[in-house]
C-alpha cells in the first residue's frame, strides 16, 4: 500500500482497510496481503498470517465470479478500523455444498481490524452467511429448506 503522507492514523488505518477489499478482494490481487497483513495475523482469534486471507479471497473467487466488495461506513479509533460493506457476485462453482447457480447474490459485514506499524494484526468480523446462502437456495422466490 503506498505511503499516505498527511493522513492520521485513523484515516491511514480506513485506508488500509479499503486498499484490501479493493485490491484483495474485488480484484483477487492476493500478493498485496503481504503487504497489508502482519506474519502473525489472527483471523478471529487463530493465527493466520497473510496466508488466511490469501486462500479466503481464492476459495470465494473460485466460487463466485464477478465479486465485487464495496465499503460503506468506516469508523476508526486509536488502532482500531471498522468497516461495513457489501458484496455482489456470480455463483459459478460449489459453494458451502451448494452447486454452481448462476445467480446474482449480495450480502454485507462488518470488518473490525486492529491494525499496528502500517500492517492489520487482528480481524474480527461478521458476514451474513445466512443472506448469501440463502440466495443460492431461493426456488422461485421461496428460501429452500
Amino acid at each position: 500500500m503506498p505511503v499516505r503522507d498527511g493522513l492520521s492514523t485513523q484515516e491511514a488505518n480506513k485506508a488500509l482497510a479499503r486498499y484490501w477489499f479493493d485490491e484483495g478482494w474485488t480484484r483477487c490481487n492476493v500478493e498485496v496481503a503481504d503487504r497489508v497483513f502482519h506474519p502473525d495475523f489472527l483471523l478471529n482469534g487463530k493465527r493466520v498470517g497473510p496466508e488466511g486471507p490469501k486462500q479466503s479471497v481464492l476459495r470465494r473467487h473460485a466460487a463466485f465470479s464477478e465479486l465485487t466488495v464495496d465499503v460503506g461506513i468506516q469508523v476508526a479509533e486509536g488502532p482500531w478500523v471498522a468497516t461495513w460493506y457489501t458484496t455482489r457476485a456470480t455463483h459459478v462453482g460449489e459453494y458451502v455444498g451448494v452447486a454452481p447457480t448462476g445467480r446474482s447474490i449480495f450480502s454485507e459485514g462488518v470488518q473490525v481490524w486492529r491494525v499496528k506499524d502500517g500492517l492489520a494484526v487482528e480481524d474480527r468480523n461478521v458476514f451474513d452467511l445466512w443472506k448469501l446462502v440463502s440466495q443460492l437456495r431461493e426456488k422461485d422466490g421461496q428460501v429452500a429448506p
